[in-house]
């Protein structure tokens, strides 16, 4: 992480000089890309112990050649849910052992389990995410601290959620900067179309913003593990618990569209309520020209805006059955995603809800308030097709109502505030 920040950082400085002989990869097929095989790998996890009994044999054969921390948590029996409870065992030496309470635990996270991680499978997954990244003893300086085992896991949880977050940000951020202003192939987005470079100011304004609110919007994430640990939701940890793949993917249908339906809403709300508008929601929308869209305007807004925003992925678990590690992965995709959608690009594939679509609705205002779709937009009458290249001086303009459907009278359609 520390070597693409400091490459990021250095093409910054660098400006303009990259070298010639490098292609312009595609922004949009990288993001799909990252999104598919994340959802792959929570596929992969999820469901791997239903392949496991007939490659026994394979799997005995190839773990020689791998480490036991691999070889066991990818051959789990199908009740058992990702990471299992072995890797306790696996982290467990005489320097780890941690007292609290009055009990000896091999590790401060076999503390926050209890000793019983397939009991706690939400928690159990979070513990061993939090283990890879944060030191044992720290995390039991953590516990110590806050004078308990559950609420010591939550902080942890919230301290990787913040740190998680900053890399993604400025992880993907960065990817799309370099691709999108540094890389020679941007001459022909900006300069031969006459078009202007956002701003280094308008950057550095993004990026302080967005830093600012990560500070409380990391905090949903936690919440969601919360309600899930104390049975408010639907939430399940295996395939096979389910009944299946086939109901999996049904299941993962309508979760998705409940969830495309309630952003939608939200981010409609942030709109028409006007104390919402000015209070949490303008904030963001001061970034109302393709000049001052960039990537790193994705979390530059309201930490409750964001909260909000996101907030259907939460509100869903306890109206549709739902598994819990792609539940997790999606959350992820959405960050990546709104980088996408901010970088006032002008490549976009119907029905999806791409950056140039979403450029409109910054300059518009009242148009294209989904998330990953159009559907709802269409459905509720609140669509409308960008006219002509983004951010380009003097092309072709012609006013395109929006598409017929519900929601938006036609007195409306033209307003741009």
């Amino acid at each position: 992480v520390c070597c693409v920040l400091k490459s990021v950082a250095s093409a910054h400085f660098t400006l303009f000089v990259s070298p010639p002989e490098l292609t312009m990869l595609p922004i949009r097929t990288l993001t799909i890309a990252l999104g598919v095989t994340l959802l792959g790998i929570s596929l992969v996890t999820a469901g791997s112990a239903l392949n496991g009994g007939g490659a026994q044999n394979e799997t005995n054969a190839s773990s020689a050649l791998m480490p036991d921390w691999e070889a066991d948590i990818f051959n789990l029996p199908p009740e058992v849910a990702f990471p299992g409870g072995d890797w306790l065992n696996r982290i467990a030496t005489p320097e780890t052992v941690y007292v609290f309470g009055g009990k000896t635990y091999s590790s401060a996270y076999a503390g926050m389990l209890e000793g019983e991680p397939l009991k706690y499978p939400c928690r159990n997954f979070n513990a061993y995410i939090n283990s890879i990244v944060v030191p044992n003893k720290f995390a039991g300086q953590v516990v110590d601290a806050v004078g308990s085992l559950e609420w010591g896991h939550y902080l942890l949880c919230y301290l990787r959620n913040f740190v998680g977050a900053m890399i993604v940000y400025y992880g993907v951020a960065g990817i799309f900067h370099y691709f999108c202003y540094i890389h020679p192939s941007s001459q022909e987005t900006f300069e031969k179309q006459g078009r202007v470079r956002p701003s280094a100011k308008i950057m550095w304004d993004q990026i302080r913003l967005a830093q600012g609110s990560l500070t409380l919007y990391v905090l949903l994430p936690v919440f969601d593990e919360w309600i899930v640990e104390k049975g408010w939701t639907r939430t399940y940890f295996t395939v096979a618990e389910i009944g299946g793949w086939g109901y999996y993917a049904m299941y993962m249908l309508l979760y998705f569209c409940l969830v495309e339906i309630g952003i939608y809403w939200m981010h409609r709300t942030l709109h028409t309520n006007k104390w919402m508008y000015k209070n949490i929601h303008l904030l963001h929308h001061k970034y109302n020209k393709p000049e001052t869209l960039t990537p790193w305007a994705s979390i530059a807004f309201h930490p409750i805006d964001g909260i909000l925003q996101a907030s259907p992925y939460v509100l869903a678990l306890p109206i549709v059955p739902v598994h819990y590690l792609t539940h997790f992965v999606l959350l992820f995709f959405t960050a990546v995603w709104a980088t996408y959608i901010h970088d006032a690009m002008d490549l976009n594939i119907g029905p999806i809800m791409g950056s140039k679509y979403h450029t409109v609705h910054h300059t518009h205002y009242i148009y294209n308030y989904g998330q990953v779709f159009t559907f709802c937009d269409h459905f509720w009458n609140t669509f409308r097709e960008p006219n002509g290249p983004t951010g380009v001086p003097n092309a072709a303009k012609q006013r395109t109502r929006p598409t017929s459907g519900r929601g938006v009278s036609s007195s409306n359609n033209n307003k741009t505030d």
